[in-house]
């Protein structure tokens, strides 16, 4: 089902036939570029806040968590497992951009998604044995909508413009991305009365330093 709702026939999830440079290497960011990661985290913080603010139910609070650096081809090293990834492909400079969710954030953000409409909410999904894409049918166009607004911290001559969106259950990779880029894990954690989890934000570590206002 995901295959063909998804579009996920280009991403292979193994590569452990393949040898990388700095294989399960993992590094906290480097002192040179803490001020602009630090300025970074805060506004994907302000960000995530304006957008979720209408959304949750009651206060919430978003919290930083300590990042990586890896490569592309080392990711799976980081990789929570089953639960909710969205690969943004851009255009043109072939990478690829993640948003993932923890299952308890993905299946609650379903939840109230489902609830909306109702005013009575019901964590309908609390049941799932494990994750499901039935969850991006609830969730799918809010995605879209708060990476494209974490975008938006990026500035416009950077060119970053999403080609393809894809939702999938298990970290993939993509062969038309260069394996030894470097990527920067960005983990926040959110803390809800009905929705809290992690919430990561993942990128190519060049566009660390191009930062809107920084």
């Amino acid at each position: 089902m995901i295959r063909v709702t998804f579009d996920v026939s280009e991403i292979y999830t193994s590569q452990e036939e393949d040898s990388f440079p700095g294989e399960g290497f993992s590094m906290q960011i480097g002192s040179d570029s803490d001020s602009k990661d630090s300025f970074l985290v805060q506004k994907i913080v302000n960000t995530l806040t304006a957008q979720l603010q209408d959304f949750l139910p009651g206060a919430f609070k978003i919290t930083p968590l300590p990042e990586q650096c890896l490569s592309y081809a080392n990711l799976h090293s980081w990789s929570p497992g089953r639960s909710y990834f969205s690969l943004f492909e851009m255009a043109q400079s072939k990478s690829v951009w993640i948003l993932h969710l923890s299952r308890s954030v993905g299946e609650g953000f379903a939840s109230l998604s489902h609830s909306k409409n109702s005013k009575v909410y019901r964590n309908i999904y609390h049941n799932l044995r494990e994750a499901d894409s039935v969850i991006y049918l609830e969730t799918a166009e809010m995605l879209r909508d708060l990476f494209r607004s974490l975008l938006g911290l990026w500035p416009a001559s950077d060119k970053l413009k999403v080609a393809r969106c894809r939702h999938i259950l298990q970290l993939g990779f993509l062969r038309s991305i260069a394996q030894d880029e470097e990527y920067v894990v960005l983990p926040f954690y959110l803390d809800n009365n009905e929705c809290s989890g992690e919430i990561n934000l993942v990128f190519p570590k060049r566009y660390l330093l191009h930062i809107v206002g920084a």
